[in-house]
């Protein structure tokens, strides 16, 4: 199943371009993406055996909601304030929290994954030279926290509940709170064309049905950390897509020895170099 972590990866790591692509209010893409997804796993739950969580499982998952909105809601918007490279970067920042809060959920953090996390982390930095807008970079940092702590809640409901019941809470939940702030904040919710509508059910069913989706159902397999260090692989796949369909070409150069090489491959390696010390641990866990 470890290689379920690629295909999450990779349907992430089109979001920030799907969503650029969007000409939709910022918070309507959050509603709408998270609508969306609500609308397909409650499809999902009608045609399967599924029971609601109930007790401390229920007030996580729904809790996890409420983060997962505060997520968006913070970091789709840093997307039209900084560049695509500067937003995925500073909000897969979150493996370092983890590392904080993976003990509180009872999980073993050795050295070998502090070392992993710690070298993606700064390969995802070193993607970008240019941080971009200060108020861009600040909500994505906010997105980093909060994601941080969905996914350490999501840890936590996932060995009570099954995958199917924990998503249709924390994705309704998570729908509910857009749509609240979207009513509280005059936005407009409804009036787009087919184009934009189109595009809003293309960033549900792929960055969040093929990429989310996967990482809760690995929650309830893998460590938190793991699969928040997984992640961080978004930044380099959102860089070069941004490069090759936005133009957006991170700048700036480095010594290596004699030679000169771009920053961006450089911190592109240190990224796969850390998630690969990190998933390689796990798979010595689970044998």
């Amino acid at each position: 199943m470890i290689w379920l972590i690629a295909v999450g990866v990779l349907a992430i790591s089109s979001a920030a371009i799907l969503i650029r692509l969007t000409p939709a209010d910022p918070i309507a893409i959050t509603f709408w993406r998270l609508a969306i997804s609500t609308l397909i796993v409650l499809s999902t739950a009608a045609l399967r055996p599924f029971k609601m969580p109930s007790g401390s499982a229920l007030v996580m998952s729904t809790a996890a909601g409420v983060l997962l909105a505060i997520h968006f809601l913070s970091w789709i918007p840093s997307l039209f304030l900084t560049t695509v490279a500067a937003s995925t970067t500073l909000v897969n920042i979150h493996p370092v929290f983890m590392l904080f809060l993976s003990r509180a959920v009872g999980e073993r953090v050795n050295l070998q994954t502090a070392v992993g996390v710690l070298t993606a982390t700064a390969g995802a930095v070193t993607v970008t030279l240019t941080p971009g807008g200060l108020l861009g970079n600040l909500l994505a940092l906010v997105g980093a926290l909060s994601f941080a702590g969905y996914l350490t809640l999501g840890r936590l409901a996932r060995a009570a509940v099954g995958t199917l019941s924990y998503v249709v809470v924390a994705y309704g939940t998570a729908a509910l709170t857009a749509l609240a702030v979207g009513a509280a904040a005059g936005v407009n919710l409804i009036h787009y064309d087919m184009y934009t509508f189109a595009m809003f059910l293309l960033i549900a069913s792929v960055p969040m049905m093929l990429g989310h989706t996967i990482f809760n159902y690995l929650l309830g397999r893998y460590r938190a950390v793991t699969i928040a260090a997984s992640t961080l692989g978004e930044p380099v796949g959102a860089t070069l897509l941004a490069a090759l369909i936005l133009g957006e070409v991170p700048t700036g150069w480095t010594q290596l020895g004699p030679l000169e090489v771009p920053l961006l491959a450089v911190g592109i390696a240190a990224t796969l170099t850390g998630v690969a010390m990190v998933i390689w641990e796990e798979i010595k866990i689970q044998k």
